[in-house]
Parts: C-alpha cells; sequence; structure tokens
C-alpha cells in the first residue's frame, strides 16, 4: 500500500496517517504524481539521516539516471534555464551559488530590513476594507512574501507589484493543466527579468540583483542561465513557506483563542511561537526529490542505485520521539528543533527573511484586528492539492466584528 500525500484528510488532519506511516518503519513507500513511488522518511532521525547522506543526491544524472533537461524534454525551450536552479544542484556547485547569497539572507541583513517589512505589511492592511469578509491569503499572506523578495532584490516601487502579479500565478499550480495555464506568466517573468538585469548593468541600481549581476559578469562565478534560475527560484520557492506559515498560524490562533490572548498581551512571544507554527503547520511538507548513487541498506531498508527518496519534514516535526504530545499546538514548546526549514547542506536560504515576515506578518495583522474571526464555517476551510505543500486554497476573515 502506497500513501496519498495530497489527500484532503492528511490535509487536514495529518496525525493519523502519519502514526500508521510511521508503525511500518522508518522508510515507506508512498506515490508521487508524474514520479511514481518513492521512498519517504517518517521519523525525525531518518529525515536528518537522508538529508545529511552523500549517498543521496538532488541531481539524477549523479545518480546514474537521466538529466532533468532529458527527463523533462517536453518542456517549453524558455525553462531551460530553470534547470541550473540551485536546489537542484550538489557539492561544489551548489556551495558556490549558495555562497553568493548567504549574506543577504543572513540574521543582520534580515534584522535590517524588518522597518520595510513592516512598512510593506501595513501597506496591505490598509488597502483592505475591514467591514467587508476579505480572502486574507490572497490579500496579505501571499503578497506581503512576494514584495518583501522584490525589496531585498532592489526592484523600483513601480515594478515590485508587477513582477509579483506575474510570479503570483506559477506558485500555485497544482496539476499539469494549472501548470500549462501558469507557462504564460513564466515566460513574461523571464523576460521582465532579463530586461532587468540589462537594466541593472546601467544604472547599478543598489540591492541582491546588482551583486549577482556582479557575480554573474565576473565570468567564473555564476553562468547566465544560473542567475535567471537563482532571482526565479527566490520569488517562487523562496517564498511559498511564508505564505502558507502565515496563513495557518492565523488559523491555528484562531483555533486557539488562550494562545491567541497570549500573544495579544505579550508579543514577545512570537519568536517562540513562529517555531512552532512551522513545526505544528509544516507548510513545507518534505523536501524536493533525492536519488541514490548506489546500492545502499538506509535505516534497515534496502535502497537501489536510482531510487527516488524524500525527507518527510512534516512526520519529522510529528515524530512523538522528538517531540512531546506532537499532535498539540504549544506557542511556548521549547525546545523545538523542528525541520521546518529542512536540514543539511539544502537547509532553507530564506528561513530568517521567513521567520522575520512570519512575526512580522502575525504582529501588524493581530495588533491592528485583534479580534478578526472566520467569515466562513470551520468545516468549509480546505488546503489546496498542491504536493509537498500544506497550504490553505482561501481563508475569509471579518477583520472587524
Amino acid at each position: 500500500m502506497t500513501h496519498d500525500l495530497r489527500d484532503p484528510a492528511f490535509l487536514a488532519h495529518p496525525g493519523p496517517q502519519l502514526a500508521a506511516m510511521r508503525a511500518k518503519g522508518p522508510l515507506v513507500r508512498a506515490r508521487i504524481p508524474l514520479i511514481g513511488d518513492v521512498w519517504v522518511t517518517t521519523t525525525d532521525a531518518a529525515a536528518r539521516a537522508l538529508l545529511k547522506d552523500p549517498r543521496f543526491r538532488r541531481d539524477p544524472a549523479a545518480a546514474g539516471g537521466r538529466s532533468l533537461t532529458r527527463t523533462y524534454w517536453w518542456l517549453p525551450g524558455f525553462m531551460a534555464p530553470l534547470m541550473e536552479n540551485i536546489i537542484l544542484k550538489d557539492g561544489t556547485d551548489h556551495a558556490r551559488i549558495r555562497g553568493l547569497v548567504d549574506p543577504a539572507f543572513a540574521r543582520g541583513s534580515i534584522d535590517d530590513l524588518r522597518p520595510r517589512i513592516a512598512a510593506l505589511a501595513d501597506d496591505l492592511l490598509d488597502r483592505i476594507d475591514p467591514d467587508r469578509p476579505t480572502d486574507i491569503i490572497a490579500a496579505y499572506c501571499r503578497r506581503l512574501p512576494l514584495l518583501a523578495i522584490a525589496e531585498m532584490l532592489g526592484f523600483a516601487p513601480d515594478d515590485r507589484d508587477h513582477i509579483a502579479r506575474l510570479v503570483a500565478p506559477i506558485a500555485g499550480p497544482t496539476n499539469l493543466l494549472s501548470f500549462a495555464r501558469a507557462l504564460p506568466g513564466l515566460w513574461r517573468s523571464m523576460r521582465f527579468l532579463r530586461a532587468d538585469f540589462d537594466q541593472v548593468r546601467q544604472s547599478g541600481r543598489p540591492g541582491l540583483i546588482r551583486d549577482l549581476v556582479q557575480a554573474e559578469d565576473q565570468g567564473d562565478r555564476l553562468s547566465e542561465n544560473e542567475l535567471l534560475s537563482l532571482v526565479f527560484t527566490l520569488f517562487v520557492a523562496g517564498h511559498e513557506t511564508t505564505v502558507h506559515l502565515i496563513g495557518g498560524a492565523i488559523l491555528a490562533l484562531i483555533d486557539a483563542p488562550d494562545a491567541r490572548a497570549r500573544l495579544l498581551a505579550d508579543p514577545a512571544g512570537l519568536p517562540l511561537a513562529t517555531e512552532e507554527f512551522l513545526r505544528h503547520i509544516s507548510p513545507v511538507m518534505m523536501t524536493k526529490m533525492h536519488y541514490a548513487s548506489q546500492d545502499m541498506l538506509f535505516d534497515g531498508v534496502a535502497v537501489k542505485k536510482g531510487d527516488v527518496a524524500t525527507a518527510l519534514l512534516i512526520g519529522a516535526n510529528h515524530d512523538p520521539a522528538r517531540f512531546t504530545d506532537p499532535e498539540t499546538l504549544d506557542p511556548a514548546r521549547r525546545p523545538n528543533a523542528h525541520l521546518g526549514f529542512g536540514y543539511g547542506p539544502h537547509v532553507c536560504l530564506g528561513m530568517q527573511l521567513a521567520r522575520a515576515e512570519g512575526q512580522i506578518a502575525l504582529e501588524r495583522l493581530f495588533g491592528r484586528f485583534p479580534d478578526l474571526a472566520l467569515a466562513q464555517p470551520r468545516d468549509r476551510i480546505v488546503y489546496q492539492p498542491r504536493l509537498g505543500i500544506r497550504g490553505l486554497k482561501r481563508l475569509d476573515l471579518r477583520l472587524r466584528p
């Protein structure tokens, strides 16, 4: 039997299926659309072991399989640069590209950005009519991370809304049909980015794009395709965690009025609470696929060369061997060594930015509208069936009673 990780019942209440998977062992089979049956970790220990095991590679060609370009031969040609994605690279190539952007995402750099993120949040809230029901996911949770990353990259204010509109539909395809519908926006966004790189070369506009363009111009540090793919990835993959972290946390606080009251009384508890939201919600449920580069025995399971595996982060985050009473939301949980951002060489580049955005988004929203409430029946709230993501399709709120 394989497990469906897009089952609505699993997304709404993951505990029972996670326990059933864990009972079968640390590594079980699950079905992934377009990929097939893959190995999936079920425990915290197995997830950490997989993510630091050099025998598993992100690039299938490094494990004796076909390259990503050959695997996805049917994709439009303009998407070829995305195969240079940092997420899909291993070893020295991954370290080289990551080293170029790590300083911008360090805690100190993100702390400097916090006032601007707060201003962006306030501006988005100013645009919402508090006397009418609002889908807070579309109006706030999705737009804030997109605008924040645009700010970091250095886009001119007039361009931030434009690039956010181009990228937003690309972040959410759940099947081949919706992916096909997103292709025009993908093409337009890549054309926009190439034109922006040329503008930055001429103007020297400050921001992370300028730093990356300069690295690309040096020739031996970043190729043109790597530059395009990296900036695109920062937009799409770089904000998705935060969108569903914020949306899931809002719903969690509505469901837990005592926790909500404590955080409203003492906002200093938000950083600790955000770590618990990351653990309990697990907005990114699994890592990208890993490919076994050799036959091996992994945690007692025979894995063959070429087999596909993924670390199930939500399984690690709900593992009773790591967390006491893992199905309970405890905003004051300490310690909280969750895997919400992954682990090992590919640990999330933007984790400090996601933390800052989540904390600021919740503080500004609940600080302004402490009595916000659902504007839809609780049992009508559904999760989007996007593989690997645990996020709400929409969340209708009344900001004022």
